[in-house]
């Protein structure tokens, strides 16, 4: 049954995109396909909610973009996924129309920090399912993948909107892997040289042929200062002279799930390997793949010694996992703290996870940690005033890890995190979004093995997925628990008004909301733990005693500053003209 429903979905698009073709040249099918792929890395290894956002993400543009229908979609494969694919619609429609605002009317189509705000909390606020924010970062991350195929100014204006908007939406969904490609595949298209620069530094400073005394000559070789700043080097697009071009240097950035899946890894470095003489592969990707085989060396050193010591609590289960900063996070890194790129020690990092049966052997898992901390440090020389332990001092935040930074076996900065799996959990996943993780085994993972020009899905989905009885998703409770007197934002048009909630009815999908001419919008996405703050609030507060203090109860009741409107909040398919989101949480 799952097998068929996805065949039917690639067989649906086909024929709806029949003829159609990206400006890569490639037929539409395939930006259908790899969207569902990268889908399938992030959805629960089973379930049918997994199925139908996979599905979903196949179809999600055959009715913007094809002559189907929702009532189509809704009868060929149901109600849910007819839902998802409505949802990514309306956020794609919004973020079109505030686009266009900004091109015309807001200085040349730059998006401010407020503004940007204003808008990740107007995208969140418009959804009730998470998996339509988890469809668009996917649609999202491929057409940045192959964003080389636009013009370049188009190109530049996609990237900064797409790292100062969906980089953040898929850190609000923990989704931190994805959220690391989507910034260097950014950071490749507006800082070039930049990109290219510490990809070189990072692989002569992981090079194992590379001598000890290159870390000196690397130390002064980036001087970072306000010009070097993405937002204002505005020329730094154009392509310099070894003939680099946007192609190479995306091709430059690692994709998530290779970083992810060892197997993925060794094909990737395989695959680098192979093929292409070394010479006439771009530098920068020759690069890429030395900080990658850096990675995997320092993996299996550290695996090797786990393996061949008993000093860690014997029958414990360890898991080893490693990962690359993004190039973008170690650059705001380094402006960040006026350092040199070989100062930013967790430029790549080690992850010891100790299993602790679900917490019931959470005293000698931590004990375990200490333990391995003692074999990773006679291991390798550690990094002088680079430890931490958040176990007996977490984070405000409420992380816990140990973390140290050693000498790695070429000598260079490698950071090495050890946890709990119970402290890993909520690290990785929070308090929210815990099926969107890939457990081991991922049975929608082979969706990858199939070719874009094929419909036969039948190797997609393995046929023991079983459903899954699942509630609201915490991280999106907040927008479906809308309570009186609670902030929040009404669009109109292209602008922001501020209001705040009057009434519900049936059950939160209908809002009386009064509507502010004179209070800010900005202010509604304000933090109400500073005292500075708490007066902005008590605006709203004032604002909703001014409405029951006049008596006004229905829409149109108002004044010249005032004005009350009823909204159901969208779930169908319709145009949204007018959208609420919550901001009780002052995100």
């Amino acid at each position: 049954m799952i097998q068929r429903q996805v065949q039917k979905a690639i067989a649906f698009a086909k024929k709806a995109h029949h003829g159609q073709l990206r400006r890569t040249g490639d037929p539409y099918l395939v930006h259908c396909i790899h969207t569902g792929r990268i889908l399938a890395m992030l959805v629960p290894s089973s379930g049918q909610r997994a199925v139908e956002t996979v599905v979903a993400g196949i179809l999600h543009d055959v009715v913007d973009d094809t002559c189907e229908s929702f009532p189509h979609i809704e009868e060929e494969f149901g109600d849910d996924v007819a839902r998802l694919v409505a949802g990514v619609s309306r956020l794609s429609y919004i973020n079109q129309l505030l686009r266009r605002h900004r091109r015309i009317n807001l200085n040349q189509g730059r998006l401010g920090h407020e503004e940007a705000n204003n808008l990740r909390v107007m995208l969140l606020g418009m959804v009730d399912d998470p998996r339509v924010v988890l469809i668009k970062l996917a649609d999202r991350l491929h057409n940045m993948r192959t964003i080389y195929a636009l013009p370049l100014t188009k190109a530049q204006a996609v990237a900064k909107e797409t790292l100062v908007i969906w980089c953040s939406l898929a850190s609000r969904l923990g989704l931190w892997a994805m959220k690391a490609e989507l910034e260097d595949l950014c950071f490749a298209v507006l800082q070039p040289q930049m990109f290219k620069k510490m990809r070189a530094d990072l692989a002569l400073m992981w090079s194992h042929s590379s001598k000890v005394g290159n870390s000196k000559r690397i130390s002064s070789s980036l001087p970072l200062n306000e010009k070097s700043s993405i937002s204002d080097n505005e020329g730094s697009i154009a392509v310099d002279e070894d003939v680099t071009t946007m192609k190479d240097l995306l091709e430059a950035v690692v994709p998530f799930d290779v970083l992810l899946d060892r197997t993925k890894r060794s094909k990737f470095l395989n695959t680098l390997g192979q093929g292409l003489e070394p010479r006439t592969r771009p530098k920068v990707v020759q690069d890429a793949g030395i900080a990658l085989a850096s990675l995997v060396i320092c993996e299996e050193a550290l695996e090797q010694e786990l393996i061949i010591s008993t000093s860690y609590v014997p029958g414990m289960e360890v898991t080893l996992s490693s990962r690359l900063k993004s190039l973008y996070s170690i650059y705001t890194k380094m402006k960040r703290k006026d350092v040199s790129i070989n100062k930013v020690y967790d430029a790549r990092a080690l992850r010891v996870v100790v299993g602790d049966k679900k917490g019931t052997l959470h005293g000698p898992a931590v004990q375990c940690c200490y333990n391995l901390l003692d074999i990773v440090h006679k291991h390798w020389t550690p990094i002088d005033g680079e430890f931490d332990d958040y176990i007996i001092n977490p984070k405000p935040s409420g992380y816990q890890s140990l973390h140290t930074a050693v000498q790695g076996p070429d000598r260079s900065p490698l950071e090495v995190q050890i946890r709990t799996q119970r402290m890993h959990e909520y690290a990785e996943h929070g308090l929210a979004a815990h099926w969107l993780y890939k457990e081991t085994g991922n049975k929608l993972s082979n969706i990858n093995s199939t070719d874009e020009s094929e419909i036969d899905a039948s190797s997609f989905f393995s046929t023991n997925m079983e459903d899954q009885n699942s509630t609201v998703d915490d991280l999106f409770q907040k927008y479906s628990l809308l309570k009186i007197g609670h902030p929040v934002l009404r669009v109109q048009g292209s602008h922001l008004l501020a209001a705040v909630i009057i009434r519900v009815d049936k059950d939160g999908r209908e809002l009386l909301v009064a509507v502010s001419f004179g209070l800010a919008a900005s202010e509604a996405v304000a933090d109400r733990k500073s005292p500075f703050q708490i007066k902005r609030w008590e605006a709203y507060a004032r604002l909703y005693k001014k409405v029951t203090d006049e008596w006004w109860c229905e829409p149109g009741h108002g004044d010249w500053r005032t004005c009350l409107e009823k909204y159901a909040l969208c779930r169908d398919a319709r145009p949204v003209w007018a959208i609420v989101a919550n901001l009780h949480s002052g995100h």
